[in-house]
């Protein structure tokens, strides 16, 4: 009796093995960016600069510098903003729910001062609920809401870096210049 159900659970195995395979599924591996170094115009010892220079070097090949001279192209932020607007009130006027907003407008240039990715804008939103007997445990709340929603920018910026059309931008560039 023990033979069988030990060879059923091999052959479960290697079915849920195959049936992986065959939806495409893969471990996330390095994102491949058209440029080699990288230059970006935040401060490394600043949370934001610091968390994007990490995500950069962790998921891909490219090398962040420390200036624009020697860099291929040039990550600039050019603003970054905060909104907490109130959706929703009580009966006696107090807040119960706010929209909490992380904006994010960057720029990719050459080392010619060409555009690869034209100034774009990135947004998230998560909506906080709100209560003012435990407003500190609240406040700490939006922060982690805020922390999270910059995690999640960080990664649609560096899918953008790896985007087709940034790399079809690149190329052009490259070849603009030989």
């Amino acid at each position: 009796m023990f033979q069988p159900s030990r060879m059923m659970r091999v052959f479960v195995g290697l079915l849920l093995c195959a049936s992986l395979a065959a939806c495409g599924f893969a471990l996330r591996g390095t994102t491949e960016l058209p440029f080699s170094t990288l230059y970006i115009n935040l401060s490394p010892n600043s949370q934001f600069g610091a968390q994007l220079r990490r995500q950069i070097e962790a998921t891909s090949q490219t090398r962040v510098v420390d200036t624009a001279q020697g860099a291929e192209a040039q990550l600039q932020i050019l603003d970054e903003g905060r909104e907490r607007t109130e959706l929703a009130l009580t009966a006696q006027g107090r807040v119960q729910e706010f929209d909490l907003t992380l904006r994010i407008v960057f720029q990719v240039l050459d080392n010619q001062g060409e555009f690869l990715v034209p100034p774009t804008t990135l947004i998230a939103t998560r909506t906080l609920y709100y209560d003012d007997n435990v407003a500190q445990s609240k406040e700490s709340e939006a922060e982690m809401l805020y922390r999270a929603m910059r995690a999640d920018l960080l990664q649609r910026i560096v899918h953008r870096l790896g985007a087709a059309d940034t790399r079809a931008a690149a190329e052009r560039a490259r070849t603009e210049r030989v």
